[in-house]
C-alpha cells in the first residue's frame, strides 16, 4: 500500500483536518484534491504521521513501530513509480511539494517498487534530488512512523531570526527596517539571502557570499536590487549558509512589508 509520511518541523500542534493532499495535471494544476481526515487528528512538534489507503496491510509490508501515527483515508492522489507530484497544502494555500522522478533512486535499485524516498534533511529544499534517498534495504525499504533511515540532521550550528516581522519602510523612524540576526558556534559560514514576493519572484539578493561572524545581521530597508520601492505585501526571506567541509544549511521565514495609513 503506498503512503505519505508528513513530519512536523515547527512548533506548532497542527490539525491534520485542515490539510489536504494533491497532485498536479499535465497542465500544472492542482489536481485530484483530497482531505487528510474528516475529524480533528492531531500532530505535534517532532512528530510524523503516515496517511494510507490500507492501515492493515501497511505493517505487513514494513516495520511501523507506532500503528497510533497511522491514518487511514478513503483514496490518496496517483503517485506513480516512473514520476509524479505529491503537494501539501492547508486550505488551498501550498506548504509543501515534491515533484519527484524514478532517477531519485539509488542506481542499485532496479524495481523501486515498495520502496520509499526518503527525505535527508528535514529543513533541506523540497525539490532538489539531492536531498531525497532510497530508504535502505535493512529497513526494509521504509521507516513509516519514524525517523527516516536516511536521515542526516541539518546544521544546527547556525540560529537565524528576523525582527521585526513586520516593518514599514517609510522614514518615520519607527520600523523602518527589519533585521535579520543570526548566531553560530563556529566562524567560517557564507551566506547567500534572497527576498521573494509572494508569487515567487526574487526581488532582492540581499547577501552575496557574504562570509559570517559568530554573530551578526543583515538588515533589508524594503527596496528591491533595482532600488525600487515593493509593494506591501508577505515575503520570503531564504537564506543558504555553507563552509568548507561541505556542509549547508537553509533556512526560510516570511516577513510582512506594511505602510502606515
Amino acid at each position: 500500500s503506498d503512503y505519505i509520511e508528513l513530519y512536523n518541523r515547527s512548533q506548532k500542534v497542527l490539525d491534520v483536518s485542515q490539510l489536504q493532499i494533491a497532485n498536479r495535471s499535465s497542465s500544472g494544476q492542482l489536481a485530484n484534491i483530497r482531505k487528510t481526515s474528516l475529524f480533528p487528528f492531531y500532530i505535534f512538534p517532532g512528530d510524523y504521521l503516515v496517511l494510507t489507503e490500507d492501515a492493515l496491510i501497511l505493517p505487513k509490508q514494513y516495520f511501523v513501530p507506532n500503528m497510533e501515527a497511522v491514518l487511514q483515508v478513503s483514496s490518496l492522489p496517483s503517485m506513480p513509480d516512473n514520476e509524479g507530484t505529491v503537494v501539501l497544502l492547508n486550505q488551498q494555500i501550498v506548504i509543501d511539494e515534491l515533484k519527484y522522478s524514478k532517477d531519485w533512486h539509488h542506481p542499485i535499485i532496479r524495481d523501486a517498487e515498495g520502496v520509499a524516498l526518503e527525505r535527508i534533511d528535514m529543513n533541506g529544499p523540497s525539490g532538489k534530488k539531492e536531498n531525497w534517498h532510497s530508504a535502505a534495504s535493512d529497513v526494509g525499504y521504509g521507516t513509516p512512523t519514524y525517523k527516516n533511515s536516511q536521515f542526516v540532521p541539518s546544521l544546527s550550528k547556525a540560529i537565524i531570526d528576523v525582527l521585526p516581522k513586520t516593518f514599514s519602510p517609510d522614514g518615520d523612524g519607527f520600523n523602518d527596517v527589519t533585521s535579520i540576526e543570526y548566531n553560530t558556534t563556529e566562524a567560517g559560514f557564507v551566506a547567500n539571502v534572497y527576498i521573494y514576493d509572494a508569487a515567487g519572484r526574487p526581488v532582492r539578493h540581499l547577501v552575496k557570499n557574504g562570509l559570517m561572524a559568530t554573530k551578526g545581521q543583515w538588515q533589508w530597508n524594503g527596496l528591491s536590487d533595482n532600488n525600487q520601492t515593493l509593494p506591501v505585501g508577505p515575503y520570503v526571506i531564504a537564506a543558504e549558509l555553507f563552509n568548507s567541509r561541505g556542509e549547508k544549511v537553509y533556512f526560510k521565514t516570511t516577513v510582512v512589508l506594511a505602510k502606515r495609513l
